[in-house]
């Protein structure tokens, strides 16, 4: 008897360690090997296909420095996503850096935040901030932004951004002053983009390829060479945005009324806006249209001191409102009484809601978008809510990057059981009554067997 009770217990014994022993094997190879399965319904933990296409293609060393804190939930998600990048690609190369402990490193890429991820290849680079201030860890688009730093890093043509000068633009290198535009210089090589000033008068024409021209807010008037060289950029095929805010910038609205543009001479005033902690002539606006643009779009951006946008019809323009005021807002023509500090909605004014924003493209080539306001992307505002996203994706459309990955976050989802009240008899007969009976009748049958023996 004691001698069969030592044979059962050893047996059971060596099962239990082989299980585990089985278990710790499986799991080191998985661990030394960055491999995992997915059993979630819509792969919720692996990259899409889109992103899987960027990876393979990968043909060059890319280093990702990444900036964390030692220890944090954002740390942590970031490790678990950009695996699924690396064990796919060996030249994807990842450093985690605490910018606390490396502050030289952390000044040389301008970092300001935790949670930042610079893509370096060679002397280019590309910085993205994948840390959520919300929700914390990272954001549910990481992906996206990954896969879209990794396309724009080892695209084939590199794009340049001019801002034309010489007009009193607003300033690409201030980036202290609020009216400054100096952070979004900034934004726009964090994108990846050549960013430079251009003085029409001191070149020999604008270039037209691989290029995107921005005229912001210009106070003085073009020359008509400087007006001419804009409209033939333009007639071969030119990329090109133009922020326009009021009482300036008449030859331009000129010039853009030729492309289907109607801007307004106004102002655009919203009282409902300043009860949201904008201003009378700070609309906020949260009503888009539906463009490549504004896909997934569903943040509100600010508008201040801006002038309306519209579009006429045109059988050779595909042109679209982008962004609109709400209904409290009207287009405020009378300048005398504004600069008295009255405003109100008079017969000659026309109500909202209001373009603030739009763009166009013709003969499939040369592609426009026009802003009614400067200051919404200026040093102060363009960190406002969704100024910075709506002002990027704008400029990646007009230079004809449209085809920068577009990953949404995937979500987890809910199944859901219906059974009717038979069949909730049925599970409970087996799960409650039938299963534990029959344990139960062999557990004695086995005791009665082994007494006997």
């Amino acid at each position: 008897m004691k001698r069969r009770r030592l044979i059962y217990g050893t047996n059971t014994l060596v099962s239990i360690i082989s299980v585990i022993g089985i278990l710790i094997i499986l799991n080191y190879i998985f661990f030394r090997t960055d491999y995992r399965i997915d059993m979630t319904e819509g792969g919720l933990y692996t990259v899409s296909e889109n992103t899987v296409a960027v990876i393979e293609n990968i043909n060059d060393d890319v280093e990702i420095l990444a900036f964390f804190k030692d220890v944090g939930t954002d740390k942590s998600e970031f490790r678990d996503l950009i695996k699924e990048y690396t064990r796919r690609n060996g030249h994807i190369k990842v450093k985690y850096i605490n910018p606390d402990k490396e502050p030289g490193i952390a000044k040389k890429y301008d970092i300001k935040e935790y949670g930042t991820i610079v893509f370096v290849d060679g002397d280019q680079n590309i910085k993205v901030r994948l840390e959520d201030h919300i929700l914390g860890g990272i954001l549910k688009n990481s992906e996206e932004e990954i896969t879209n730093a990794l396309f724009k890093l080892k695209r084939e043509v590199n794009k340049t951004v001019y801002f034309l000068t010489g007009h009193g633009e607003r300033d690409i290198a201030d980036n202290i002053e609020p009216e400054g535009l100096g952070i979004l210089k900034r934004a726009l090589e964090d994108e990846g983009y050549d960013v430079r000033e251009y003085l029409i008068l001191r070149e020999k024409g604008l270039p037209e390829k691989n290029s995107v021209l921005i005229v912001a807010a210009p106070k003085k008037a073009f020359s008509p060479r400087e007006v001419n060289e804009i409209r033939d950029y333009l007639a071969q095929g030119g990329k090109a945005i133009f922020l326009i805010e009021p009482r300036s910038g008449s030859d331009m609205v000129s010039l853009l009324e030729g492309y289907g543009f109607e801007i307004g001479e106004d102002i655009i005033v919203d009282p409902s806006s300043k009860l949201e902690g904008g201003g009378d002539i700070a609309p906020i606006v949260a009503d888009y249209a539906h463009h490549d643009i504004t896909e997934g779009f569903r943040f509100a951006t600010i508008f201040p001191y801006s002038r309306s946008i519209g579009i006429a019809e045109s059988d050779d323009l595909d042109a679209t409102v982008l962004a609109n005021t709400g209904e409290y807002s009207w287009s405020e023509k009378n300048f005398e009484l504004f600069d008295q500090g009255v405003a109100q909605l008079d017969e000659g004014d026309k109500p909202g809601p209001l373009g603030v924003a739009a763009v166009a493209q013709k003969d499939g080539q040369s592609r426009l978008a026009v802003f009614g306001s400067v200051d919404f992307v200026s040093n102060i505002f363009l960190d406002f809510s969704g100024n910075r996203d709506l002002f990027l994706n704008t400029v990646n459309w007009v230079a004809g990057d449209e085809s920068l990955i577009s990953i949404r976050p995937k979500t987890y989802k809910q199944g859901k059981l219906t059974i009717t009240k038979k069949q909730t008899n049925v599970i409970f007969f087996f799960t409650v009554v039938m299963i534990p009976a029959v344990i139960f009748i062999s557990g004695i049958a086995i005791w009665w067997r082994r007494r006997r023996l």
